[in-house]
């Protein structure tokens, strides 16, 4: 049989495919692949049809921070450093406490400071103390776009300088003085910026008083009144020292404070033309006092002088005002009842060897020579800073010397100041002092 006379049974068979299957076939993996491309494209669309995206995590929530400088814990802080509290929110509270310092003799106190004008920075206005500890307490306020509030608590200790600079003063806290006081400041190394160290100085007064420093010297400022106080005036005096930088390496340790208050007004009026002491109390005689002056070249000084101190005894030797040993005049003298009024070493005293003298001639080495009595009486009755007016003796005060304070003009005086004197008379704060005298010197 031919090949042209086979059946289509055998072709297939023989491994054909009919025509009609291979397409169907062809068909199916057509489709297979156009579902596979569709599915692939319906999940990288974000369309409707797939998967939505995951959400994103919101940040947290802003909240405020709170900076201390010195750092928490710190130790061996210069008195010169500031305390400083930072913020990034509005500060309701800044607390500084002081420790006590039994180096420095100095109370448990606080740090004052100032607001920045937005409220987040606080900074101390004042230095620090030496050899002390300060706790700080800090807390925010509530504000927009932060959330809540924040407290700390952080401390640190100062350290001690190598060079202190302190302050010495007269009259001394809680005392009653006379009229005539004026207030003596003595510092423990020169100073080299009188106005800088002028600005750390006060003197508040209860009723308001008008009065100036006055510099001495490099050392030794010194404050008065224009006028005699008034008894009964409340004087506060404030030396704010702490944190004070020479620049010399001298720094200032510490702030003091005093008050004191004016007593009686107790004045003495000497002349010596008339060999007469009368001594006033608010205005009233109390005692006439025979006293002997000094005599040709040896004369008592005149002006009006304040009390610096007394002593039941001195020695009174003439070497301490240049009359030396084998001198014709050289003199060393025990004497009693001393009230001392000028630096260079005059006082009323007891003088028993001139007791025939007193009332009638000047015989004195310089001083103011009264009766056993008389000087005894004297001596209990006077208080520091009393004034006694010396007159009609030839001998003009030497203003050097201390104890001569109110012989220097008010215009004068004011113009020792480093700074404008504020003049105004509705003010008690005013722009002080020194020590008294030895208990050696002067003439009998």
């Amino acid at each position: 049989m031919s090949r042209s006379m086979m059946s289509p049974a055998r072709v297939l068979r023989g491994g054909l495919l009919p025509a009609s299957r291979s397409v169907r076939r062809r068909g199916t993996g057509v489709a297979a692949l156009l579902l596979a491309v569709a599915l692939l494209v319906s999940c990288s669309s974000g369309g409707g049809g797939g998967d939505e995206a995951a959400p994103q995590t919101s940040p947290p929530p802003a909240t405020p921070t709170l900076t201390v400088t010195p750092a928490d814990g710190a130790a061996g802080i210069a008195l010169t450093e500031s305390v400083v509290v930072t913020s990034n929110a509005p500060l309701a509270s800044v607390a500084v406490a002081r420790g006590a310092s039994a180096t420095e003799k100095t109370e448990a106190g606080t740090l004052e400071g100032t607001f920045s004008a937005d409220h987040r920075t606080w900074t101390s206005a004042s230095g620090l103390f030496s050899d002390s500890r300060y706790d700080i307490q800090a807390t925010t306020a509530q504000t927009a776009g932060l959330t809540g509030t924040k407290s700390i608590t952080s401390s640190f200790t100062t350290g001690i300088p190598d060079k202190a600079f302190k302050v010495s003063w007269e009259p001394v806290a809680g005392q009653t003085v006379g009229v005539g006081t004026p207030i003596s400041l003595t510092f423990s190394a020169p100073v080299t910026d009188r106005a800088a160290v002028q600005r750390r100085l006060a003197v508040s007064t209860d009723p308001p008083v008008l009065g100036a420093w006055r510099w001495m010297s490099n050392r030794l400022v010194m404050w008065r009144p224009q006028e005699y106080w008034a008894p009964g005036t409340k004087v506060h005096v404030a030396a704010n020292l702490a944190g004070y930088d020479s620049g010399t390496g001298w720094i200032g340790v510490k702030d003091r404070t005093m008050d004191f208050t004016i007593g009686a007004a107790q004045v003495s009026e000497v002349d010596a033309s008339t060999h007469r002491m009368q001594v006033y109390q608010n205005g009233q005689l109390v005692r006439t006092m025979l006293i002997s002056g000094g005599k040709p070249g040896s004369l008592t000084m005149e002006g009006p002088h304040n009390v610096l101190g007394k002593s039941p005894m001195v020695i009174m030797d003439s070497a301490t005002v240049g009359i030396p040993v084998g001198s014709p005049d050289y003199y060393r003298e025990e004497v009693q009842w001393a009230v001392h009024y000028t630096s260079g070493g005059q006082y009323v005293h007891s003088a028993p060897w001139s007791v025939a003298s007193q009332g009638r001639a000047n015989v004195s080495h310089g001083c103011v020579n009264a009766s056993p009595a008389d000087a005894e009486w004297f001596y209990n009755f006077s208080q520091f800073g009393d004034i006694i007016n010396i007159k009609n003796t030839g001998r003009p005060a030497d203003t050097s010397q201390l104890g001569n304070e109110w012989s220097v003009p008010w215009a004068t005086w004011k113009a020792g100041s480093a700074l404008p004197v504020d003049e105004s008379t509705d003010s008690s704060t005013l722009a002080g002092g020194s020590s008294g005298a030895g208990a050696s010197a002067g003439g009998a």
